[in-house]
């Protein structure tokens, strides 16, 4: 018995290849782009006193950092896993799984390069600065904020795809 649905062909290899490695590329590029955004959007840094060897923020300073980076890596990844998803739905399984894999490596990579942007750690600095002495914060996201927002963004994007768009129907009207 045939079946009534029309079932696209399999990716080839060098296809596959080819849009695994634009996604992937694609990620870290924009994670790039994105670790930029983060710093220039929180700087200037957060000032911090200290008291015995330990950097105090207000109380909203500390967040804003992990609060951005929560923003645009989920906006980042919501936008990418939407495109990549929409564009190579020839193969879904691979494709949801380079988007999750472009979603950590970026998540990751975003957090580094903006870290290495900001300023020196604060720990580091308030252990050889005096008591009441201003400081200035770091830029960081906590390692919970960088495995999941880029990731997690880009799932939820390639998922509303997937549940929403197709461009696989059946080629003929089921009878009933």
């Amino acid at each position: 018995m045939a079946s009534d649905v029309a079932v696209a062909p399999r990716s080839s290899r060098a296809t596959l290849l080819r849009q695994t490695l634009i996604i992937l590329v694609t990620f870290v590029v924009v994670a790039l782009v994105c670790a930029w955004i983060w710093h220039a959007w929180w700087a200037p840094a957060p000032t911090a006193v200290v008291v015995n060897h330990k950097p105090y923020y207000e109380p909203d300073e500390e967040f804003r950092g992990t609060g951005l980076y929560m923003l645009i890596a989920g906006v980042a990844g919501l936008l990418l896993g939407l495109l990549f998803t929409f564009l190579f739905e020839n193969d879904e399984v691979a494709t949801l799984a380079t988007v999750v894999a472009g979603g950590v490596v970026a998540g990751l990579l975003m957090a580094w390069v903006g870290h290495l942007l900001g300023p020196e750690n604060a720990a580091e600095v308030a252990r050889h600065t005096a008591d009441f002495e201003k400081i200035d914060g770091d830029l960081h996201a906590g390692p919970l904020a960088a495995y999941v927002a880029f990731p997690g963004g880009a799932v939820l994007g390639s998922v509303a795809v997937l549940v929403t768009f197709t461009r696989r129907r059946s080629q003929t009207e089921p009878t009933g």
